[in-house]
């Protein structure tokens, strides 16, 4: 039969070696990071450039955001006007691509896009972008197409 202070000295080993691996699990989950590094956050349209004509569309005024995190993009319209559209993306040190286009909708499940132009309010010329990076430091990015250029400055 084990003494009082055996099965003390066990349930001490026990409950710290739970404490510990909740720790460790917990504090791995904090560190993860997504390599997104310069990418992530919150960025404000500010610009959109046409090619073609060299005009400038000051966008400043409309409150569109694009929210970066892990693999995600959130197209964001403050004012509300259009809908918050989910994007997946990847991304190298000279180009973004933009794909998989979704409605933002947890409460009735996020439904995919089939018509681009949802995606004009934000940008976005196609379900499928890929921008070429011009500028990504500091608080500011400037990505582009053959056709557009998009001014950003971080929030």
């Amino acid at each position: 039969m084990k003494s009082n202070k055996t099965k003390y000295t066990i349930s001490c080993i026990f409950t710290i070696s739970a404490v510990l691996f909740c720790a460790i699990s917990h504090s791995c989950g904090l560190i993860e990071t997504s390599g997104n590094k310069k990418l992530d956050g919150q960025w404000q349209l500010t610009a959109i450039d046409t090619l073609s004509t060299e005009g400038t569309t000051n966008m400043s005024e409309e409150k569109i955001y694009w929210l970066v995190e892990n693999n995600l993009l959130e197209l964001e319209d403050l004012t509300g006007r259009n809908q918050n559209i989910l994007c997946r993306f990847e991304h190298t040190t000279s180009a973004l691509r933009l794909y998989d286009p979704y409605f933002y909708d947890r409460d009735n499940g996020d439904s995919p896009i089939d018509d681009v132009q949802l995606l004009y309010p934000f940008g976005v010329e196609d379900l499928e972008t890929i921008y070429t990076i011009e500028i990504l430091k500091g608080s500011k990015m400037v990505l582009s197409t053959s056709t557009r250029r998009l001014h950003f400055r971080k929030i």
